[in-house]
């Protein structure tokens, strides 16, 4: 085995040891950034205006995904039924 072919091995086997420690370590520091993100979003939006900032943020979100906002027609047949001539 050659110095190069030993170097790599090691590196392999340390890298494969470490891999799931660091990928919890992530995890870990992902969850803690989000919890500190909506905590400065919460603080930023007033109470008032939560519901408008909600509302704008999901359909923001629906466009994105290519949803388009409709209009909204009855079902077939069901709209003679609660109409009086």
């Amino acid at each position: 085995m050659s110095l190069k072919d030993n170097v790599v091995f090691r590196i392999e086997k340390i890298a494969g040891k470490l891999t799931p420690y660091l990928e919890e370590s992530w995890r870990d520091v992902r969850s803690k950034l989000d919890d500190l993100n909506r905590s400065l979003a919460d603080q930023a939006v007033p109470g008032e205006r939560r519901a408008q900032v909600s509302e704008l943020a999901l359909r923001s979100k629906g466009e994105q995904a290519g949803h388009k906002r409709g209009v909204i027609r009855p079902f077939p047949g069901s709209n003679k039924s609660g109409s009086s001539s």
